[in-house]
């Protein structure tokens, strides 16, 4: 391409970016995959269900003109939407279910609409479709640093398993994002009802926060170029936005982002290759515009293969808790689990040290530092693994070097029946220490207590734990261990703890620490169910 020029292929505009991309993921994207509507088609879902039969419903909340106040809007919806609930027949039981959540001022309005969100499933039978998601499920590996989303459903967290998800703006704001293999849902999601921005008062709360949600997003401008998806030009959320972030950067800046911003329209024309050419948008009351990349496709193939051909050297969520430990220790000057560093009291030979950073396992006396180390995972990883079975482990690595140090280390409660599996059909008989560290039964896995309290309930099963509609998920985990077919029931677990650990891919990391003993008890369950018998 000649110097200076700008490029017109997919090929060329990525030769020149060095970084890789930030996504930032409209409605659109969640109406192609999960057949989803925009926020408009939304409040028209929800006003014929106030008006039922009548074509314009929506119009009796935003008259007819053209530009409608949506925001204003969804509040009058919500209003009318919420009596209805709290007094019609068809809500008894959806009353009955969130009974608790509604006395806790939690609007019916958006518990709906978060339920509607949450039922979505991706679109099936559509061989594009299909295509284009599993060619972004393995762009999802190593090719993307983060997501900033304003959707509400859970596509995302669905393709992109191993990232840290942040809802609402003040965890984006005050909490450790690393910057890397994260989603940030800056407009709620469908697993919190109450987090999700939808009406005039969301819409100036969200509003007042806007300026330090761009000084936080700036930073991601800068150091990544950041590819949108799913909106078009007009949309007065990205707009607002982008208005915010360019009034950070002086003239001499803007420019500058020319190339990090692109912005993807879908076009159903039929186009022979993505057409990518220069695009300006001009803000009202402003002299400046904002120049940046278009891209015209009428399939999200092209780009998906161009995107999977920049990768990260390295697991992103490695280099994710990298960030965060390294962080921690420089912010603190405090001892991070894990990490074992070696201190150079010399300031003059600073300039002269080489610096090697291993990934590993080393005995507690740090001997390995100079030799060989194996992989080790944090507990929470384990466990996630044995139900997900997508960590990737090496299992010869990990039996035979790493998983006698975390029995040691967790008290000898770790599932471990999988694994030893695996290892004894490749490579035949584990150290006896470690079949030895197997449980012998499943009452082995109870505590007294359990043991007595599942006597004095023998009406309790598997089944009706999890099909309890009134018992919240971290509720059926605590009294699974009580259900008196465990021994028969391997599969309905592994379907409920799964379901779990994909809506909550981050329970091991801080979070309720009650929770996380019952979860790890119940994996641990599953594990000698499934696997140890």
């Amino acid at each position: 391409m000649p110097a200076h020029s700008s490029p017109t292929t997919l090929k060329e505009l990525f030769a020149e970016i060095h970084h890789l991309p930030f996504l930032f993921v409209g409605s659109g994207i969640s109406r192609r995959y999960r057949g989803l509507p925009d926020w408009k088609g939304l409040l028209e879902h929800f006003a014929a269900k106030i008006h039922p039969g009548n074509p314009l419903a929506l119009q009796i909340f935003t008259g007819t003109g053209s530009n409608p106040d949506l925001p204003a809007a969804a509040s009058a919806i919500e209003k009318e939407f919420n009596e209805l609930w709290l007094k019609a027949p068809e809500y008894a039981v959806e009353r009955e279910r969130h009974k608790d959540a509604v006395r806790n001022n939690i609007s019916p309005f958006k518990i709906e609409v978060a339920a509607y969100f949450a039922r979505s499933k991706n679109i099936t039978g559509q061989k594009a479709i299909e295509d284009e998601l599993a060619l972004l499920k393995n762009v999802s590996k190593r090719s993307i640093a983060g997501i900033i989303t304003t959707n509400y459903d859970s596509l995302l967290e669905s393709i992109f398993e191993n990232y840290r998800t942040f809802v609402g703006q003040q965890p984006l704001l005050f909490g450790e994002t690393q910057g890397v293999a994260e989603i940030y849902k800056i407009h709620g999601c469908c697993s919190q009802p109450n987090s999700i921005v939808l009406n005039s008062e969301d819409y100036q709360d969200f509003q007042k926060r806007n300026a330090y949600l761009a000084a936080k997003l700036l930073t991601i401008f800068v150091e990544h170029p950041v590819i949108f998806l799913g909106y078009n030009l007009g949309d007065e959320n990205i707009r607002t936005i982008l208005e915010a972030i360019i009034y950070c950067l002086g003239p001499q800046n803007l420019g500058k982002l020319k190339q990090r911003l692109i912005f993807v329209e879908y076009t159903p024309d039929d186009l022979p290759e993505p057409v990518v050419a220069t695009h300006s948008i001009q803000f009202e009351g402003s002299s400046r515009a904002l120049e940046l990349t278009k891209i015209r496709l009428n399939g999200f193939l092209p780009l998906y293969r161009v995107l999977q051909s920049k990768k990260y050297q390295y697991n992103p969520r490695l280099l994710r808790q990298l960030k965060r430990d390294i962080y921690h220790l420089a912010a603190t000057n405090e001892k991070v689990e894990g990490f074992h560093i070696k201190d150079i009291d010399d300031d003059a030979a600073l300039a002269k040290v080489e610096t090697l950073v291993g990934i590993g396992v080393i005995p507690a006396d740090g001997s390995a530092v100079n030799g060989q180390g194996h992989h080790i995972p944090e507990t929470g990883e384990l466990f996630m693994d044995v139900v997900l079975k997508n960590a990737n482990f090496d299992v010869k690595s990990l039996v035979e070097g790493a998983l006698g140090t975390l029995l040691k280390h967790n008290g000898y409660s770790l599932p471990i029946c999988y694994y030893l599996g695996i290892y004894q059909k490749s490579y035949g008989q584990a150290l006896a220490t470690l079949i030895a560290s197997k449980p012998k039964n499943l009452e082995g896995l109870l505590s007294d207590t359990l043991i007595a309290n599942k006597k004095k309930r023998p009406e309790l099963t598997v089944e009706g734990i999890i099909g309890d509609s009134t018992l919240p998920d971290e509720k059926k985990i605590a009294e699974l261990a009580l259900a008196n077919d465990l021994k028969t029931s391997d599969s309905q677990l592994e379907a409920f703890l799964t379901g779990y650990l994909l809506k909550n891919p981050e329970v091991f990391h801080g979070g309720n620490p009650t929770l996380k003993t019952n979860l790890r008890r119940m994996i641990r369950i599953y594990d000698f169910l499934k696997y140890g018998q």
